[in-house]
């Protein structure tokens, strides 16, 4: 009995020895972690990562063995971890949804727009053409401007060109954080809107934007009647050249799938849409990227009161420049890009 109690003693101190010296390398393997974690692992000293991965390689054993035993939750959630710190990506592209964006910003968006550039243009005949028709109406044929836009519609835009008269601070400083959101959220809703009613059979988005091209067109020429045309261009110009192209660039997304459905070709109809709904993805996400950026300086910088119109206009002709740029830039890089990867013996689904 006593050499069995002796025995079990034994035992016991070893194996409280053992966990003793588990816990400790544990411990050390966590503080290891956090350095890792805090610095970045290409930061440590070669001596700490040497000895990271040899705990690390320690603990995964160890969970091995305790799982066919008694399952360690700790241990378990220290592996993991450690597992994401040593085969973690890059920073950059750690953060999946920022490299998402920077890759819809610099590569698919505007690839989208010259892929489906002769739905942007159809978008573009409809609502420009509509405001010009619109502006030609009112101050030509000032007899049918009332039956062409509507009695409630002509007061409202008599009042939005009454609104703009020099000097005069419509939207205060207080108002514009919330306004900025009313702007944001009633702008994608009208995206949204041109594209979704693109998807049935075209027509319906193309309506859409003539509607939206009327306004454009009557509060232009309604400012003009009422000599506050300056104030309202010095307003409207610094946000309209990118939110009036986004608009198109989001219905041109679905007039795409609405055209595949009507001409879907050697594929069902639904299939058609589906892959021109694929392709279209980056156009709508790419348009609501750049109404985003038109709410903002809608609210903040378009009704600045101490800013000058000139210069609103300058600014304005500035981001047009850019704007064309950037897609004239991009259409041209991309090719270049593709045909490189092939030279490499690269694909796209293969990056």
């Amino acid at each position: 009995m006593n050499a069995e109690r002796r025995l079990a003693e034994i035992f016991a101190e070893r194996s409280k020895q053992r966990v003793d010296k588990l816990q400790e390398r544990w411990s050390e393997l966590e503080r290891l972690i956090r350095n890792a974690q805090g610095f970045s692992i290409r930061h440590l000293e070669a001596e700490k990562l040497l000895r990271l991965g040899k705990l690390y390689r320690l603990a995964v054993a160890e969970l091995a063995r305790s799982n066919s035993l008694t399952p360690n939750r700790s241990l378990h959630r220290l592996v993991g971890w450690g597992y994401s710190v040593l085969y973690a990506q890059p920073p950059l592209q750690r953060l999946k949804f920022w490299n998402f964006i920077a890759r819809l910003i610099w590569r698919d968006f505007p690839a989208a727009v010259i892929a489906h550039l002769p739905f942007c243009l159809l978008a573009a005949i409809a609502l420009f053409g509509s405001a010009i028709l619109t502006t030609f109406v009112i101050l030509w044929r000032s007899e049918v401007a009332m039956s062409w836009l509507g009695e409630e519609m002509m007061l409202i835009l008599q009042e939005v060109a009454q609104r703009h008269k020099p000097g005069h601070d419509w939207l205060p400083l207080m108002g514009r954080p919330f306004a900025f959101w009313l702007i944001l959220l009633n702008n994608w809703r009208v995206a949204l809107m041109g594209f979704g009613a693109g998807v049935i059979a075209m027509v319906p988005s193309l309506y859409v934007l003539f509607v939206n091209g009327k306004l454009v067109g009557g509060v232009i020429a309604v400012s003009h009647q009422f000599g506050t045309l300056g104030e309202l261009l010095g307003f409207v110009l610094p946000h309209g050249v990118i939110e009036l192209p986004a608009f198109c660039i989001a219905a041109a997304a679905g007039l795409a799938m609405g055209y595949r459905w009507l001409c879907p070709g050697d594929l069902t109809r639904w299939a058609a849409m589906v892959e021109a709904g694929r392709k279209s993805v980056p156009l709508l996400l790419g348009a609501l990227l750049m109404l985003l950026y038109a709410a903002f300086i809608e609210a903040f910088f378009s009704p600045h009161e101490k800013i000058p119109a000139p210069a609103k206009w300058l600014f304005a002709g500035v981001e047009s420049v850019v704007l064309g740029l950037y897609f004239v830039v991009r259409s041209f890089a991309e090719p270049k890009r593709h045909a490189k990867l092939i030279r490499r013996g690269e694909t796209y689904g293969e990056q």
